[in-house]
């Protein structure tokens, strides 16, 4: 019965169009200096199908960002870390402009296994695909951020105060209903 219940599940994964599970909805690069130095995300690919996948991540400007492990295959119910970067000196593009283009095809061959990982997907047209879009976020550093927690503890001391104050008039009011 949970055999069968298994194989359902596995079915209705792999019939959405791709069954390979995202950690992310999207990236989001975040540095105080973005656009100025090399700023890096990370996200990780699972597959939770008793099949063995190749995958493959593309993006839409290789001038402006950089995939470490582009390529791969991924076993059944494993992950891998998947590591981006936004590269110095170019521009920051609108956020949800720009995307990652994962794209994923089931091994069904075992002379398909003992090739290299590129060499497997020359021959193959992708089963699934999903796109992971962009969002760009420069943070504060240094004194702005000092300042953004300063006035944090200030809002939290005051909000404290208040909460301190409403509980001495309540017990008042109480001690004077019991008078």
């Amino acid at each position: 019965m949970a055999e069968k219940k298994e194989k359902k599940e596995e079915k209705d994964i792999e019939k959405e169009g791709f069954c390979l599970k995202v950690s992310v909805d999207g990236v989001i690069f975040t540095n105080s200096k973005l656009g100025d130095e090399t700023t890096t995300a990370n996200f990780k690919l699972s597959n939770p199908t008793k099949h063995k996948y190749l995958f493959k991540i593309k993006c839409t400007s290789n001038d402006m960002f950089k995939i470490k492990t582009p390529v791969g295959l991924i076993k059944p119910d494993e992950s891998t870390e998947v590591v981006v970067h936004h590269i110095a000196g170019k521009m920051i593009p609108d956020n949800l402009k720009q995307y990652f283009a994962l794209y994923h095809c089931k091994i069904t061959d075992a002379e398909d296994e003992k090739k290299p990982v590129r060499d497997a997907w020359k021959d193959k047209k992708f089963d699934g695909c999903k796109r992971i879009y962009i969002s760009f976020s420069k943070t504060g550093g240094g004194k702005e951020k000092q300042k953004t927690d300063e006035k944090e503890e200030e809002k939290e001391e005051k909000k404290e105060k208040e909460e301190k104050k409403e509980e001495k008039k309540e017990e008042k009011k109480e001690d004077d209903e019991k008078k």
